[in-house]
């Protein structure tokens, strides 16, 4: 056996001792035999939709409907817009607690809770199905706002297990997409993954238009990536959607001055698995023309 053929075998090996780790016995849970837990994009536009109601949270709503009749998960794996990294982290926390990773909002954003447990075993899993050697461990991560207005919504009980991923800033989009790919098979054992950000999130834009006070403009530029971006996932075209900074680079542009809130989806396009039927969710505009656009793959 070569070098190349052993370490493929040693990380086979890996693999299967990391999924092991998320065996029904566990948990105390007890899963059926086509139990995959899905994989969901969602916009999760301005903080203040976790104290306000609009068509966009009832759609929310609707989605943990459907969540609360599957099978529950056994943990849930967040990558969220709100948290960049030089290389990719993994929270480890047992106790994920809540960053309030914004300013200028009512006193009761701020003292709003979500006591959901975390998962100290999740750097070892993570690790052990991915290609990357290099991922590290967060023993005080916290779950940012990307992530816990969110979930507050989706899993209102805070009864399930929390970890976050890191968004490397070292990775490229294709290199996003590997990890995303190795990490699928987490859903197989009851890990619903999602990625948080919005498919359209260029503030500057919305700053000139709060200053004209025409905020609730929704700009041709955000609609046509919106729809191009609805196209390509209904198409199965992760491709083009992995490259589309490249293939597009003016429209993406306008869309994403910075990636951050178009990576979480790159997670949930590489979770997707053939099967997978697609719905969309809570498709609009926010003011300031930030797509609401969200994906339940299942």
């Amino acid at each position: 056996m070569n070098n190349s053929s052993r370490r493929k075998f040693i990380r086979q090996c890996a693999n299967v001792g990391a999924l092991s780790m998320l065996t029904p016995l566990t948990y105390g849970l007890t899963r059926g035999s086509n139990s995959r837990a899905p994989a969901i994009f969602i916009g999760h536009g301005d903080p203040i939709n976790t104290i306000q109601e609009s068509g966009f949270i009832r759609e929310w709503h609707r989605i943990a409907a459907l969540l609360a009749e599957r099978e529950r998960p056994t943990a849930i794996l967040c990558v969220s817009a709100h948290w960049q990294t030089p290389n990719t982290m993994v929270s480890t926390t047992a106790g994920a607690g809540l960053i309030y990773d914004f300013y200028g909002f009512p006193k009761a954003m701020y003292e709003l809770e979500y006591p959901a447990p975390g998962f100290p075993q999740s750097h070892g899993m993570v690790s052990a199905v991915s290609s990357d050697a290099g991922i590290g461990a967060d023993p005080s991560r916290g779950l940012d706002h990307g992530a816990w207005c969110v979930l507050s919504k989706l899993f209102p009980g805070a009864d399930i297990p929390v970890f976050q991923l890191s968004l490397s800033r070292a990775y490229s989009a294709e290199q996003h997409y590997a990890l995303a790919k190795d990490i699928n098979v987490l859903r197989d054992r009851g890990v619903l993954i999602i990625g948080s950000g919005n498919l359209t999130h260029n503030m500057r834009s919305w700053q000139h238009d709060v200053s004209l006070g025409q905020t609730k403009l929704i700009h041709g530029w955000a609609q046509e990536f919106d729809q191009a971006v609805a196209q390509k996932i209904m198409q199965g075209d992760h491709k083009t959607l992995v490259r589309i900074a490249m293939e597009r680079p003016s429209l993406f542009t306008m869309a994403h001055p910075t990636d951050e809130h178009y990576l979480p989806l790159i997670y949930t396009l590489g979770a997707q698995q053939k099967d997978d039927a697609i719905q969309f969710f809570a498709e609009g505009f926010e003011d300031g023309s930030f797509s609401m656009r969200s994906i339940f793959l299942s």
